[in-house]
């Protein structure tokens, strides 16, 4: 489909480890040592993270996709407020969509 590899994606980022297609459980030649990226991003997190969060590749995709869509939406708080940083304390997610009104 003319889509990058998990390995492929992994290097391009500069990725700290990139798994084989043994690490990830692709054992069939036939893959040519080039796993899926949407199987890679799953098997990442499984193998490098017990599967409770992303690991480096598929948490920078959804990131950088989520930072992408702010910026590209001039009514977000990225644009419409953009000096606007968390105040003192313990801020997390929620804190930001309390913020922002959404919840």
């Amino acid at each position: 489909m003319g889509l990058p590899s998990g390995q492929d994606v992994a290097r391009a980022m500069g990725a700290k480890v990139v798994l084989s297609n043994a690490d990830l459980g692709l054992t069939d030649p036939g893959w040519g040592g080039k796993a899926p990226l949407w199987y890679y991003v799953l098997k990442e997190a499984e193998v490098l993270q017990t599967g409770r969060h992303l690991g480096e590749v598929g948490g920078r995709i959804v990131a950088e996709t989520i930072l992408g869509i702010l910026f590209a939406d001039k009514s977000s708080y990225v644009n419409a407020a953009p000096t606007w940083r968390p105040g003192a304390g313990d801020w997390r997610m929620g804190n930001l969509l309390q913020r922002a009104g959404v919840i």
